[in-house]
């Protein structure tokens, strides 16, 4: 049996450009390394031999070397294999002096791998039953993905070792690659390729989308640490074990140490609000970020203490940006003859529009205008 450990897009160097989240801006950045240490220590913990990332292990080419060096030395602590591919944000460039690989490689040391180029990597010489099918990413977009030689290599390829497949790009049916900008494959062109197993990277969630199971020869480990809004999960990689005669067994490692939250509240906020509140109560204010956008009526009692509860929900979270431009106060006869002199233009006018549910919208802009004249 050999134990593998799978994970890609960590983009070390991420910026987090979102003003918002300028508090906490460098503890976001940060967390991305502590990220790859703590994978490192996991796959030793669980005696894994194999440790892979499939791509975009940096944000960009022109990450800070102290970073590059930083990633080299914590992944130089696995006492296993090393074996990084370059996606498409880290793609490989020309040799230089300059080269993002060249200066990683140097720290990373000569026991482990960086698969710059497309082709095969025999890991037998290394004490490892398998054989490596690289395709490294050499641009930033591609309508071609680098996998098209695979197939006929791996006909040529006989024995009784694993043959594994480590590619960067989008799978057709799983990722938002709508141009076809990312390196496509299809499940077809990676199943007729006959490999024992695909590592793949790029794509932002887990597939297999379930803790753990046997039999499946695809798989992305999603983002390890949650890396925005749009990122709905805490972030894992892959454990898998290859067993000769086998199919692949495999689980599933959470990974991440902040979570993201993207609410929408759309309602009258009775009940509504206190269901948030509840939610919001379980999460943490050292890991938690919640971006929350309310809709909806609600009456002027609730509406009037809303500054107070958002106040109250901030504390319960690492950071909140909450966008209340779709709420509207519920305006009632009760609201208009305690603000205007009976009788008076403004009162009539609101008490008219009042009279009929249908035009609350004209209700709340009337109400609203009529209060900046007072003001």
């Amino acid at each position: 049996m050999v134990r593998i450990f799978h994970t890609a897009d960590v983009h070390l160097g991420l910026k987090f450009v979102r003003a918002s989240l300028d508090s906490i801006r460098q503890s976001l950045v940060d967390a991305r390394l502590e990220v790859l240490a703590r994978m490192v220590s996991i796959a030793m913990q669980e005696k894994c031999e194999l440790f892979v990332i499939a791509g975009d292990l940096f944000d960009s080419l022109n990450v800070p070397k102290a970073v590059v060096r930083k990633a080299a030395e914590t992944l130089r602590k696995f006492d296993g294999l090393v074996v990084v591919l370059p996606g498409n944000h880290d793609y490989v460039q020309a040799k230089s002096d300059e080269d993002l690989w060249l200066g990683f490689s140097e720290t990373l040391g000569d026991g482990h791998k960086v698969l710059r180029e497309i082709g095969i990597s025999d890991l037998r010489t290394v004490g490892l039953p398998m054989v490596l099918y690289a395709g490294p990413c050499t641009t930033r977009h591609s309508p071609t993905n680098r996998i098209g030689w695979v197939q006929q290599a791996s006909m040529q390829d006989v024995g009784t070792h694993f043959k594994i497949g480590i590619a960067h790009g989008s799978l057709d049916g799983l990722s938002p690659d709508f141009n076809s900008d990312y390196f496509p494959m299809t499940r077809q062109e990676l199943d007729a390729c006959g490999l024992d197993l695909w590592l793949l990277g790029h794509t932002h969630v887990r597939y297999p989308d379930r803790e753990s199971g046997k039999g499946e020869r695809i798989f992305y480990p999603s983002v390890p640490e949650p890396d925005g809004f749009d990122c709905r999960h805490g972030g894992s990689a892959w454990i898998i074990d290859l067993l000769e005669g086998s199919t692949p067994e495999y689980r599933s490692v959470h990974t991440g140490s902040f979570r993201f939250h993207d609410l929408k509240v759309n309602s009258h906020l009775d009940s509504e609000f206190n269901a948030l509140t509840d939610f919001v109560s379980k999460l943490s204010p050292k890991s938690d970020l919640v971006k929350l956008a309310l809709s909806g009526r609600i009456e002027s009692e609730i509406f009037a203490k809303l500054p107070l509860l958002i106040q109250e929900l901030e504390k319960k979270v690492l950071h909140l940006e909450a966008d209340v431009s779709g709420l509207l106060q519920v305006i009632q006869q009760s609201d208009i003859d305690g603000e205007f002199t009976e009788a008076s233009f403004p009162h009539r006018l609101l008490t008219e529009l009042a009279l009929n549910p249908d035009d609350h919208l004209a209700l709340q802009m009337a109400y609203e205008l009529v209060n900046e004249a007072r003001s």
